[in-house]
């Protein structure tokens, strides 16, 4: 069985691009394991406390986070040091649409998954 890895930004698609995460790893893997690192669930309750439209994705990454019952995974590092870590950890593909972590990823060898135009997903395996 697969593992990905979401990063805090990948928890805030649904709200920023109307993608259904889940939906489209499944669509890319079939049935997965869906971590999240705890410096990512301390980066977006962080983010749930701000105003505005960064505050309320965060909010929805959330409750994606409680009602979808994520794999939670506790880390040494901080944001994305910890999702870098959990990957290798897991040898599992990184959820993002940072640019910054998907060059970090593909330097490491990590395979990506990120948004690619209104509605989907893409996975980028390492080379």
């Amino acid at each position: 069985m697969r593992t990905v890895i979401l990063d805090t930004n990948a928890l805030m698609i649904p709200y920023q691009s109307g993608i259904n995460i889940e939906k489209e790893i499944t669509r890319l893997l079939g049935i997965c394991r869906i971590i999240v690192p705890s410096s990512v669930v301390e980066e977006i309750e962080r983010l749930a406390n701000e105003d505005g439209g960064t505050g309320r994705a965060a909010k929805l990454g959330l409750s994606i986070i409680k009602k979808r019952g994520f794999r939670l995974m506790e880390t040494e590092n901080k944001g994305d040091e910890g999702v870098i870590e959990t990957a290798l950890k897991m040898e599992g593909a990184i959820v993002t649409n940072d640019k910054e972590l998907q060059k970090r990823a593909k330097e490491l060898k990590l395979p990506i998954i990120y948004p690619k135009g209104e509605n989907r997903l893409v996975l980028e395996e390492a080379l």
